[in-house]
This record gives C-alpha cells, structure tokens and sequence, in this order.
C-alpha cells in the first residue's frame, strides 16, 4: 500500500509540474504535496528533469546483530575520538573491520578528508592492533573543504575549515601515541601527493563531501589500489552529499570494480582486476 501512496504523490507532483496554471499556485500546489510526503516519513527532492523522483527516504533496517558492543577495543577508540569526527559508530565499526579484513592484502592506507582526525586515528589504531606495518597516510587542506561546485547543493569551498593540523598531530601521536601515520596537508591530489607517487594503497578512505574533489582523489587513487584493494566513500547515502553519490554511480558501469551500497551510508567500491 505504501509503495502506491507513494507513486501517486510522484504522480501527482509531475501532473503539478505541468499544469497551465499561475506560478504562484503552482509553487502552493508544490508545498502541500512535499509537506505530505514529509508526513509520511519520505522526502521528495529536485533532480533535473525528473522532480519528484523519491531518492531520500528514513531507512530503518530491521537486522539486529551489533557486533560492536562486544568489540572493547573498538568500543574504547570510539569513545576515545568523539569530538573529532562527524561518523557514526555503524560507519566507523565499518572502517574498523575493513582495515582488519585487508591485512590479507599489501599496500598502505590512506584517509583523504580527515578534519580533526577521529575516524584516521580509529584506521591507524586498527591497522596498528592487527600488525599492518604500511603507512597510514591522513591528508586535508586544513582549511575546509575545497572543489564544491554544481554537483553539490549544501556544502561550499571553506566549510569544516574549524580544525588543523596541530589538533589531529595531538591525537594521532599524543593521545593514541600512534607511529604508524603520516599527516600531509594540502589539496588532494594537486598538492598533498607528491610524496605518494610511487605507493600501492590497500584501503583508502574517501571523505570530502563533494563531488569534484572525491572524483580527482579517486582517478589518481584508483591505478595505484591494488587487487581486492577497497575505497570507502562516506556520505554517500546523505542527502546533502548527493555529489558524493553520482562520484560512486558514475563508476557502476566499469568492469573493474564491485560496487556496494551499504545502508549505513557509505558506498564500498572494491578493485576486482586490473585493466589496461
């Protein structure tokens, strides 16, 4: 019944789209349909051409299996960066399990997007507890967030900017006392790759929140990931990151990658072979 209701009021908002009548009435006739989607717990965005295309919605998976409550040394990381990071406990237990699964892999890892360090302190820690010697490289600008463009209807060049360098260096070798990372400033990868020309990367962490940023990080990021190797995009479930989310679908139609939607958020995308 619900997926019904639910085509209808696309229905009904695409019949509005059209109707020949006064662009004041039409705009009311507009509210009146997303205020009643927005009841309904859905939410209707604009998306070119085709507005009224349900892309949002509250997802409430049903499973109940919450292996991080058992997890100590995950649980204490957690508690350990909050303040430094926006993500979540389901996306970083994620990152947390990720980092464990590619020690059957060689390579470093990389987080480029880090703002005040929390979820690269929980990469590092874990890479560190599960014998991984490769680097863990932690990049940013520093001064917020660089390349918003078209593509992205929230953020703007400069947000996130209220960290620095200083304040990730003292969590990362102060609190965590970490010695397995690098952190490089400057735009990715314009500026802050240089020293990484010659690296192979196993996991890299992709949190930059806009589109053309996370493209340019991930075309020069993408040839040196080895096999079996894994990109995890945040925000890419988010509604206000929908630059995030055409960077990932952009990349569905290339055969050297598998590409995973998780509900939590993120999108994994996992090299599978090599090409060219």
């Amino acid at each position: 019944m619900k997926r019904e209701t639910m085509r209808a009021i696309c229905n009904l908002q695409s019949a509005i789209c059209n109707l020949p009548v006064m662009t004041g009435l039409r705009s009311r006739l507009k509210r009146i349909v997303r205020r009643a989607t927005q009841y309904a717990g859905y939410e209707i965005v604009r998306s070119g051409p085709q507005w009224g295309r349900l892309d949002y919605e509250p997802i409430r998976p049903l499973a109940r299996y919450s292996p991080w409550n058992r997890d100590e040394l995950f649980l204490d990381t957690y508690d350990r960066i909050h303040g430094h990071t926006f993500v979540d406990k389901y996306r970083c237990y994620e990152l947390w399990t990720l980092v464990e699964q590619t020690h059957k892999l060689t390579g470093s890892l990389i987080e480029v997007g880090v703002w005040r360090g929390g979820t690269g302190a929980l990469i590092a820690r874990s890479a560190s507890l599960r014998g991984i010697q490769d680097t863990v490289y932690l990049c940013d600008t520093f001064t917020g967030i660089v390349k918003a463009g078209p593509h992205d209807p929230v953020f703007r060049d400069g947000d996130l900017g209220d960290t620095s360098m200083q304040m990730v260096e003292q969590l990362i070798y102060e609190q965590f006392k970490l010695s397995n990372v690098m952190i490089i400033a400057g735009i990715f990868p314009e500026q802050a790759a240089d020293c990484l020309a010659d690296a192979t990367f196993r996991l890299c962490h992709i949190d930059v929140d806009v589109y053309q940023s996370a493209k340019d990080i991930t075309d020069w990021l993408w040839r040196r990931l080895v096999v079996g190797g894994v990109m995890i995009y945040d925000d890419y479930g988010f509604q206000g990151c929908s630059g995030i989310t055409s960077c990932v679908d952009e990349q569905r139609g290339l055969d050297d990658r598998l590409i995973i939607h998780n509900l939590n958020g993120h999108a994994l995308i996992i090299k599978i072979k090599e090409v060219g």
